[in-house]
């Protein structure tokens, strides 16, 4: 049996965004049983592919719960609308194109009939510019890939982000104002993973940005030879060349032909690019004027001119573009979904249903209509748990038993591997922190840290957030796990203001892979 399918889209990644958050405020137990049923909903389909990845659990639940929270006409996903907006964009940049190489092309043949087009005055407009242009884009490609932590070019914001932006804001309004208030906050929080979750996405959000600009070139040099074909045709254009600097014809000569180089091989040399002769006849000496040149030399231009827009213009920026999506369909094929939020996902889906109520005298039944809410199961452990080295506060160290700690990480899908105390002095702190920097990380693994939310977190325990993040791999989860105020026992709920003051301190260090969370439901 083959893999299932699951083609990911920029739409599912906005909409997996969105559920995301406003899965954060959910009650835990709630949110498990609405997982683990989508699951067991989708058993059939998933037992009929290879042993499915998080991709595809993700992506079956992301289907479900698309489907029930978004039926109604009128009810779009953040996704749709992304989606929506995202094609106006392509055919906004398109268009805007064209208009502005029309213009570009009408403007600067503008002729009077006294003084022929300087040819190096259009190459260097028209083609030497896009080149240019074209080649700082690449530049700027190669660095994000060896240096994935820089920052799009700001013309990208200035051109294509404000437009999509304004798209959004009045393509979408109407239905803006029919949804909550909490929900609009959401929708804004789904949009703005361009900027905040570039850390998880990489270079993904890179390519539809990077498509705009090639459409818009591409749009620009289609505007550009129709202007230059219609005034060829219905004007008498004369091309000519002048230059301070005294430049040889054969120097220009040979110039021209390594420029022609890509299409010279299929088009008649006649055609392809002006001989020497003509060079020669088209120099424009200024004290001399025009009149001692001939129509054939005039007119030799015109065939390289057309052949370089097409070549190092539309058929670059054509090329540019394919390669775009290409890379932007490999990103979308790697994402590893391994973010605390889909790792939560992931073990609510596969972690059973437990229920401490008897149930009335069991009837004969399949086990698919045998409902696992009806069953009188004991507590069992999650089927995937995580190893995590824990972190205790000093003053609470001896009151946290590994025996009272380890059912409550289990109830979350954890497993301890290492537990340590710290917040004891600067130095054994930082003796901490050399020890886990020079241990092994294996993949899963993660760093659980146990605190009290009634305390305020002080700026010294944030940057010691900061160094741990700088010493762990990447993608190594921190999960910071807080109880409340201790009463019989040191293991108590978090009051919720308290939760509240915690997320904004803590995840205003913008680290994507720190999930906080009360540890006591």
């Amino acid at each position: 049996m083959g893999r299932m399918k699951t083609n990911w889209q920029y739409n599912h990644i906005i909409d997996l965004e969105y559920l995301c958050h406003q899965d954060s405020d959910a009650d835990s137990k709630k949110l498990h049983q609405r997982d683990r049923n989508i699951f067991l909903e989708n058993q059939k389909q998933l037992s009929n592919a290879d042993e499915p990845t998080n991709r595809d659990l993700i992506r079956s639940w992301l289907a479900k719960v698309i489907q029930k929270d978004f039926s109604g006409p009128v009810q779009k996903s953040p996704g749709t609308i992304f989606g929506d907006v995202y094609l106006l964009a392509r055919n906004l940049a398109v268009i805007k194109g064209i208009f502005v190489g029309l213009i570009a092309g009408f403007a600067f043949f503008s002729y009077t009939g006294t003084t022929p087009v300087n040819v190096f005055h259009f190459l260097l407009l028209f083609v030497v510019s896009q080149l240019a242009f074209a080649g700082f884009l690449l530049g700027a490609c190669l660095l994000r890939l060896l240096l994935p932590g820089m920052r799009l070019p700001s013309f990208y914001s200035l051109l294509f982000r404000g437009m999509m932006a304004k798209i959004v804001s009045i393509f979408h309004k109407q239905w803006l104002r029919t949804v909550a208030t909490e929900k609009r906050a959401s929708v804004n929080h789904a949009f703005g993973i361009f900027k905040a979750r570039s850390a998880v996405y990489g270079s993904l959000f890179y390519w539809p940005l990077f498509a705009l600009s090639q459409l818009f070139a591409i749009g620009f040099n289609i505007g550009l030879l129709a202007a230059t074909l219609v005034k060829i045709l219905t004007s008498d254009l004369a091309f000519g060349w002048q230059s301070t600097m005294q430049f040889g014809a054969a120097a220009i000569h040979h110039g021209v032909m390594l420029a022609a180089s890509p299409w010279s091989w299929f088009v008649p040399e006649a055609s392809s690019y002006p001989s020497l002769a003509e060079i020669e006849g088209s120099r424009i000496i200024l004290k001399e004027g025009i009149y001692h040149l001939t129509t054939g030399n005039l007119v030799a231009w015109w065939p390289f001119l057309v052949f370089c827009l097409l070549f190092y213009g539309l058929f670059l920026r054509l090329a540019l573009f394919f390669i775009g999506k290409a890379m932007e369909r490999h990103s979308l094929q790697n994402l590893g979904f391994d973010t605390p939020a889909c790792l939560a996902l992931i073990r609510r889906m596969q972690t059973p249903l437990v229920s401490t109520q008897g149930s009335p005298e069991p009837k004969k039944t399949t086990p698919e209509k045998h409902s696992e809410q009806n069953k009188e199961t004991p507590p069992r452990p999650a089927v995937k748990t995580l190893a995590q080295v824990v972190l205790i506060p000093d003053d609470i160290y001896g009151l946290c038993p590994a025996e009272e700690l380890l059912p409550l990480l289990q109830s979350r899908g954890f497993a301890i591997k290492d537990i340590h105390k710290f917040m004891v002095s600067y130095d054994q702190d930082q003796q901490l922190k050399e020890l886990l920097s020079s241990k092994e990380w294996r993949p899963g693994e993660g760093l659980f840290i146990l605190m009290e939310s009634w305390m305020v977190p002080l700026i010294d325990f944030l940057s010691y957030l900061k160094e741990l993040r700088a010493i762990l791999p990447k993608n190594a989860i921190i999960n910071l796990g807080l109880i409340g105020r201790p009463d019989a026992t040191i293991f108590t709920p978090v009051a919720p203001q308290e939760l509240t003051i915690w997320q904004q301190k803590v995840e205003a260090a913008g680290d994507p892979y720190l999930t906080i969370f009360s540890l006591i439901s």
